[in-house]
């Protein structure tokens, strides 16, 4: 997941992967938000605001080494997630297996959701490119 951090007051938008969080940076957030880990990245997909504000917290001390938890409380407006290319790749095998007059609505959903837009077409593109299936024949060996 990418959480993207907008600033209210103008201030340039900025993109944090969640999957860059080191073990030892989740325990802090844990600590600090007072969640589990599990719960904290199940926030992060559901736009939790105490989620997105711990990962980005988090991130963001790296170079900010004393900000605070309670000097960084931005408003719910400015923090939301989005699906990385790995994630839309995900989600397009699942689409692919929906009944067709299902998929466009699920590609729209996807593409609402996804970072780049354009990242759920050329996955949608190159599912359709990959050959089907076969069914491998069994073959008896002789003498049986």
């Amino acid at each position: 997941m990418i959480i993207l951090y907008r600033p209210a007051d103008g201030g340039e938008e900025q993109q944090f992967d969640m999957r860059r969080v080191r073990t030892s940076e989740a325990a802090i957030v844990q600590k600090a938000a007072d969640m589990k880990w599990g719960e904290i990245k199940l926030g992060v997909r559901e736009d939790d605001p105490t989620s997105l504000r711990g990962v980005v917290w988090i991130l963001m001390k790296r170079e900010q080494p004393n900000l605070r938890w309670g000097d960084f409380d931005p408003e719910n407006d400015e923090l939301t997630s989005r699906f990385d290319a790995r994630e839309v790749a995900g989600y397009v095998g699942e689409i692919m297996s929906l009944p067709e007059e299902k998929r466009a609505g699920a590609i729209a959903e996807l593409k609402a959701w996804a970072l780049d837009p354009a990242e759920v077409d050329a996955a949608m593109a190159a599912a359709a490119a990959l050959p089907k299936e076969t069914p491998v024949k069994a073959t008896s060996k002789s003498g049986d």
